[in-house]
């Protein structure tokens, strides 16, 4: 089986089937579960206040749940929208506020769009690497992931 990036741009490999199948199955929702807590864990943030946080690449939401569960509010963007609308409807399922966390469809290849140090942190789960593959002549990988990095300063990172 061929990894999902060799397959074509990620807006049309995941389509409302595979969103479906990639959210439903059990092996990944643990590996994505496991590598968002790990990604928590690695921001370091302060216990005694709730942050507003960054899932970049949020797909269906698998790991925002984990902020969520940690006590934080968090702004998921992603390129597919029907893995946005798969995250929309397992949040509208839950009873957790469901108020206080948002989508965005960009690519974040293009950057992201926000003012600098609008977030608390970011984490970012099975998602970067999609931007070092090209799936047209216009597309520049090393361009694509520059533009990325330098956009973002909208994390801030100080808890000082």
């Amino acid at each position: 089986m061929s990894k999902p990036e060799y397959q074509g741009p990620p807006e049309e490999y995941y389509n409302e089937k595979e969103a479906r199948k990639y959210t439903s199955n059990s092996r990944i929702q643990q590996i994505q579960v496991d590598l968002a807590q790990r990604a928590y864990d690695l921001l370091e943030l302060p216990k005694d206040a709730h942050r507003l946080l960054l899932d970049i690449g949020c797909g269906s939401g698998l790991s925002g749940e984990v902020l969520e569960q940690n006590g934080h509010n968090w702004i998921g963007v992603d390129i597919s929208r029907a893995m946005l609308d798969v995250a929309k409807e397992r949040l509208e399922d839950e009873v957790n506020q469901p108020e206080m966390n948002d989508f965005v469809q960009l690519d974040m290849g293009a950057g992201l769009p926000f003012q600098a140090a609008v977030f608390d942190g970011a984490i970012s789960i099975s998602a970067i690497q999609w931007l070092c593959h090209s799936n047209s002549k216009r597309d520049n990988p090393q361009k694509r992931l520059l533009k990325f990095f330098e956009s973002l300063f909208c994390v801030s990172f100080s808890f000082s």
